[in-house]
């Protein structure tokens, strides 16, 4: 984690992500702007958050906790979005896990000294419903699309939204977690595009060998 304090970066962010259009006081004394590296934890279950936090640029992997303490991958959330939404309403609740899928930039709003603010604000509610919606009807769309299509078009989609240069790195267990598929299947799909030409193991990963192929299975999934 790094805070970024140079004023003119920061008011960069801030004028091309519009994040002071979302309220009707100046929110500028009671944020900052940081940069969390790939793979490191933004929000961490076991403690209670203190900032709420808005992501402006990067994607990031939103996780569950079950009741029998297994964590599973819930979502991959990009800009912009909102998180912490649900603990600006609760304080006594614990957050769902936060990993920095790629470099991420959030601008975090301190809770402890803003809150009553934030809850008064009808701008920004209205703006933080809006968000949330927008995130629910995604999520609602992801979910039908897992169940109305054959895995391996929501599995091409799943690997053009991740891929870098070419490359498949993610864990195969998130993964399946995320298709809603067992590990074993997902493997067999795997291995069918291997062997197919579509895809090739290498030891980092996946290299996505026919990206035409992926995008025009992914594009039978858009509306």
């Amino acid at each position: 984690m790094k805070e970024i304090k140079k004023q003119s970066l920061i008011q960069s962010y801030l004028d091309k992500s519009g994040f002071l259009n979302l309220f009707s006081f100046d929110v500028r004394p009671y944020i900052r702007l940081v940069e969390y590296s790939k793979n490191e934890h933004v929000i961490n279950s076991d403690h209670l958050l203190t900032r709420l936090f808005y992501l402006i640029e990067g994607t990031a992997k939103l996780y569950g906790i079950h009741k029998n303490g297994k964590q599973s991958l819930i979502d991959f959330v990009v800009p912009p979005c909102v998180l912490g939404e649900t603990e600006l309403f609760n304080e006594g609740k614990h957050p769902s896990p936060l990993v920095a899928l790629t470099p991420c930039v959030f601008i975090e709003l301190d809770l402890l000294r803003c809150r009553a603010l934030l809850l008064e604000d009808v701008v920004f509610l209205r703006s933080l419903c809006n968000m949330m919606l927008k995130r629910r009807v995604a999520q609602n769309q992801k979910y039908i699309k897992l169940a109305a299509y054959p895995t391996r078009n929501n599995l091409a989609t799943c690997l053009l939204l991740l891929e870098n240069d070419g490359l498949f790195s993610e864990k195969y267990t998130e993964i399946a977690d995320y298709l809603s598929i067992s590990y074993r299947h997902l493997m067999h799909q795997i291995a069918t595009m291997c062997d197919e030409g579509i895809l090739e193991r290498r030891n980092e990963g996946l290299y996505l060998l026919d990206r035409e192929q992926l995008e025009t299975l992914a594009g039978e999934l858009i509306d």
